[in-house]
């Protein structure tokens, strides 16, 4: 089997789109989760596209794609993955930008997506900290969000990997206005029991870390997801809150102003989103416009607290 895709969305190419089967290419794009008003348009007109006429009108050339292990780690890795959530028939990737090295994709079994996998090189406590996450998320009491569970994890060939549940292979948007606070309330509630780290300041509490609308994901009139926890962990109060308002801001979405006493996670997200800039630049990657958009955002909060 030599499995054909098509590259998408236009201008990234990042997601690798199966083309054998209508439901399986609808199902890439459906992991795509845009924010901006442009992306969400491509998203939609690709859907239609393949809904009327299938994965050929898809634009692009549909070519292979080289998994970045050797072929008998990557079966064995294949292999791994089935113990975990049964057959499966094809997969999508996602490969991260930015020149990370990592790679995400959707485990398809016919039109059914049955697990989602993220793979890292070296230990990759990230994942370490989204599978705590996530049992976490499970045992709690929860109302305001859905949010995928873990399925296992392991290590082949220096890869470190981590299977979740999937969201349904539909189309997914970012919710209408600011999050719920009750949405807020549950983060916490979730990460309650998380191990607080040597030096964390008094007053930090339990944060999400990436609480953003790209992670914030709304199906039809159902409940909202919320995915990606690998930053979990400490930091100000509000700083989940701020976050989501600056990357909001930053994808031309404003949903609200950020709270006058939340000076400290205005701060927290200065110096962090600074770090990250500075570090893309050193590593000569340009950085993206949501993070010069989310700067602006921020300093907009700080002139506002000065008033």
């Amino acid at each position: 089997m030599n499995p054909q895709f098509k590259a998408f969305p236009p201008g990234w190419n990042n997601i690798k789109v199966p083309t054998h089967r209508k439901g399986a290419t609808l199902a890439g794009i459906a992991t795509y989760g845009p924010c901006a008003r442009r992306g969400e348009l491509a998203q939609r007109a690709a859907w239609r596209l393949v809904t009327l006429g299938g994965p050929r009108l898809l634009p692009g050339r549909a070519a292979g794609w080289r998994p970045p292990l050797a072929p008998d780690e990557w079966q064995t890795l294949l292999d791994d993955l089935k113990a975990v959530v049964g057959p499966f028939d094809s997969h999508t990737v996602y490969e991260r930008r930015d020149n990370r090295e990592g790679l995400l994709m959707l485990l398809l079994n016919g039109d059914n997506s049955v697990g989602f996998v993220k793979a890292r090189t070296g230990e990759a406590p990230g994942l370490t900290r989204e599978e705590e996450a996530l049992h976490l998320a499970e045992l709690a009491d929860i109302r305001s969000f859905l949010s995928p569970r873990g399925l296992g994890s392991g290590t082949v060939a220096g890869w470190r990997y981590l299977v979740t549940s999937a969201m349904p292979p539909r189309m997914h948007r970012m919710p209408a206005g600011a999050p719920a606070p009750a949405i807020l309330e549950d983060i916490a509630k979730v990460l309650a029991t998380l191990d607080r780290p040597d030096g964390a300041p008094d007053g930090w509490m339990p944060f999400h870390g990436d609480f953003t609308p790209w992670n914030l994901r709304q199906i039809g009139d159902t409940t909202p997801w919320l995915i990606d926890w690998e930053d979990a962990g400490w930091a100000p109060p509000q700083a989940d809150r701020v976050l989501y308002l600056i990357s909001a801001y930053a994808v031309g979405r404003p949903v609200g102003d950020i709270p006058d006493d939340a000076a400290e996670a205005v701060d927290y997200w200065w110096d962090e989103i600074t770090r990250r800039i500075n570090e893309k630049l050193a590593a000569g990657v340009e950085p993206q416009q949501v993070d010069y958009g989310m700067i602006e955002a921020l300093d907009s909060g700080r002139r506002a607290s000065e008033w």
